[in-house]
């Protein structure tokens, strides 16, 4: 299983200025380290907008180092996704699978931007701009782990 990864809206709240403050909050974090801790062969990619701001080393520094080393990469920038139809976040991510003959992979993407998903929605865990990776989102993707180990 691959975990696509947004951090806006998803780490922390949408809206406060985290890259200039350096990136220090990721409030909802630990929580989402804790559940991956229990399903160790889930790995994960990085499909934040903050990749096209940030060298890739700098993306890794908020992980612990448990689960920095199961982060693959990052989704192309926007751009190098796949055209239309697919919506520029979705696209990211099935041309980051293509490109690394992942296609047949089971994947999902946890984001708060539900908009950026057209085709993919089945493969969409969506967490709430101001509420971040809350107990709902936590119970769903948990779901959608087990479902995936079976």
């Amino acid at each position: 299983m691959i975990l696509f990864l947004d951090f806006d809206g998803v780490l922390h709240p949408e809206g406060e200025d985290h890259v200039l403050n350096g990136g220090v909050d990721f409030c909802f974090l630990p929580q989402l380290e804790a559940l991956l801790r229990e399903f160790p062969l889930v790995k994960i990619v990085i499909s934040s907008s903050w990749r096209e701001q940030l060298l890739y080393k700098t993306l890794l520094k908020p992980f612990s180092s448990d689960i920095g080393a199961r982060i693959l990469g990052a989704t192309p920038h926007s751009g190098f996704g796949l055209p239309p139809p697919y919506r520029q976040r979705e696209g990211e991510i099935l041309a980051w699978l293509q490109i690394h003959n992942a296609a047949d992979e089971p994947w999902v993407a946890l984001d708060d931007a539900y908009w950026q998903f057209d085709h993919c929605k089945d493969h969409l865990v969506v967490c709430g701009s101001f509420t971040g990776f809350d107990d709902k989102a936590c119970a769903e993707l948990r779901a959608r782990f087990e479902e995936a180990s079976r």
